[in-house]
């Protein structure tokens, strides 16, 4: 206010306060992390996407944007993206719920997840907490997804680094990219994915909508995709020895018809609970 008004003024002076500061870090200190290039990258696209989902895309890697993670640290996806709410600028998209893609706020958020994944495993940190979708998503490498949602499913790996890592996005309409750079490791992955096993055809799945008529019951179309198992496994080698060896597991559901069921009505089988959308 001081400045605009010094503007208007025949002498265009103004006296300002000013604070200090104390930075997040010293000089010192940022050098010391060893962040001097990158070091992982990966891209994912949006393929046919909502303005709404490409908006919380976005804003998700804003909220991630910047993070540095010291030798040791933690990543929780849920810890650095926070709540996916209206108050937080989100907004309506789809996610996947048991074996429905609904309405719910903050859609797009597997895709950030996985995005992110893809680095931490390209770049062979341990993985501490990651999980699939329900169902097989083809734009996804196979067996390499990560679903997470608020106070569920968290998305974690840890630095095991020697330097700091300093995540950063770049992101468009079509596309979303996080790079990670550090100090390049002497370390090489090698990762192979098995094959499809453990098929399943595609059943009648139920869910009870505690918001329906009471004693309704409705059924939903699936896509008639098939169930399976598959494993992929990675090998970490530092310095030409095997450092770590792990395998990531994924079930994917069969996805036919759902059957909804309303309150008071008994339901023929395991079922999963919609939520209020």
């Amino acid at each position: 206010a001081a400045v605009t008004a010094a503007a208007a003024s025949p002498l265009r002076t103004a006296t300002l306060t000013l604070r200090e500061t104390r930075a997040d870090r010293t000089t010192r200190e940022a050098r010391a992390l060893g962040i001097r290039e990158r070091i992982s990258t990966f891209t994912t696209e949006m393929g046919p996407s909502s303005s709404n989902r490409i908006h919380n895309v976005h804003l998700m890697a804003e909220y991630i944007d910047g993070t540095i993670l010291k030798p040791g640290e933690k990543f929780s996806f849920n810890d650095s993206v926070g709540p996916r709410t209206e108050e937080r600028g989100f907004r309506e998209g789809q996610m996947i719920i048991g074996s429905l893609l609904l309405p719910a706020i903050g859609g797009g958020v597997c895709q950030t997840a996985t995005t992110l994944f893809n680095n931490a495993f390209d770049l062979g940190l341990p993985v501490e907490r990651r999980y699939n979708h329900s169902f097989y998503i083809s734009h996804y490498p196979l067996g390499r997804d990560a679903t997470v949602s608020w106070g569920g499913p968290d998305l974690v790996f840890r630095n095991d680094l020697r330097s700091g890592i300093l995540i950063k996005t770049s992101y468009s309409d079509a596309t979303l990219t996080f790079s990670f750079y550090g100090t390049k490791p002497n370390r090489r992955v090698v990762a192979s994915t098995g094959p499809k096993v453990n098929w399943r055809t595609p059943q009648t799945t139920y869910a009870l909508d505690p918001y329906a008529p009471r004693g309704s019951v409705r059924t939903v179309a699936g896509t008639n995709q098939p169930g399976f198992d598959v494993t992929v496994t990675r090998k970490v080698y530092e310095r030409g020895k095997l450092k770590r060896k792990d395998s990531f597991t994924s079930a994917y559901i069969a996805v036919g018809p759902t059957a909804i069921y309303g309150p008071g009505r008994s339901i023929p089988g395991p079922y999963f609970v919609l939520p209020r959308v």
